[in-house]
């Protein structure tokens, strides 16, 4: 995997492991020099599998490199979403190895057509992929059915790891569709969605006599206990062991 990556006179790459990374997406910054693209990939909502994973991927671009097009660059500030295809190249670009010019090349092609894809995204907020996505295979859109057993599906399985591709594996329909379908039927991303479901599991089991954290922490798919406790304090505002406190007579 790449760390730190010179591309060129102009393009540079910075990769990092990240803790506590919820959703995937892209952040779109610039000042007068310079293009950010900050990209990053968590196993809860990648469409490749991350083997549990948070990566981060920093790319900055001087805006002298557009200057040969003679037409002013513009990309939209702010989160955006990423399709299947922005994020299969934008781990192209995490796991290659810059050693020669050749895999500079393939890299600087990989960055360009993330722009090109964010740009396409500016002009249509429609469209997801591309040419040759399987996104765009309609014979496999996820219907209302379909939708509603992915809801008793995660809701079954919420100490199991659950990501897109495993959810997508077991109603049998494409990943794309399936995130698509379920934020519009449900008005929230399937990891909020499981998110919140594990944060309400969690503080009933944490309302029972007699209740161990570490235990609750796995019946809600948490492999760490520092990892539930933290998020677990985000979603309520307070510990676990703070709740237990709490519920103790004086």
């Amino acid at each position: 995997m790449m760390t730190d990556g010179y591309i060129n006179d102009f393009i540079s790459c910075k990769i990092n492991l990240l803790t506590d990374l919820d959703d995937s997406f892209c952040e779109i910054s610039q000042d007068d020099d310079f293009l950010f693209l900050n990209f990053q990939l968590s196993p809860n909502d990648c469409l490749f599998e991350l083997e549990e994973n948070n990566y981060h991927l920093f790319i900055q671009i001087k805006k002298g490199y557009f200057e040969k097009y003679r037409e002013v660059l513009f990309l939209p500030s702010g989160k955006h979403y990423l399709c299947c295809n922005t994020q299969q190249k934008a781990l192209e670009i995490i796991h290659s190895n810059p050693q020669d010019i050749f895999e500079k090349i393939q890299i600087e092609s990989n960055i360009l057509f993330l722009i090109h894809q964010l740009q396409k995204r500016k002009n249509n907020k429609h469209t997801d992929c591309g040419d040759g996505c399987t996104c765009d295979d309609h014979g496999t859109h996820t219907d209302a059915k379909n939708i509603h057993q992915v809801k008793e599906y995660i809701l079954k399985n919420l100490a199991s790891k659950l990501t897109i591709p495993t959810i997508a594996g077991h109603i049998g329909t494409n990943q794309c569709y399936l995130k698509k379908g379920f934020k519009e039927k449900y008005n929230q991303t399937i990891f909020e969605f499981i998110h919140e479901n594990r944060m309400q599991k969690a503080q009933q089991l944490l309302q029972t006599a007699n209740p161990n954290i570490t235990e609750i922490a796995f019946q809600v798919g948490y492999s760490s206990l520092s990892s539930f406790s933290q998020s677990y304090k985000k979603f309520f505002g307070v510990a676990p062991t703070t709740q237990i406190r709490q519920q103790i007579p004086n």
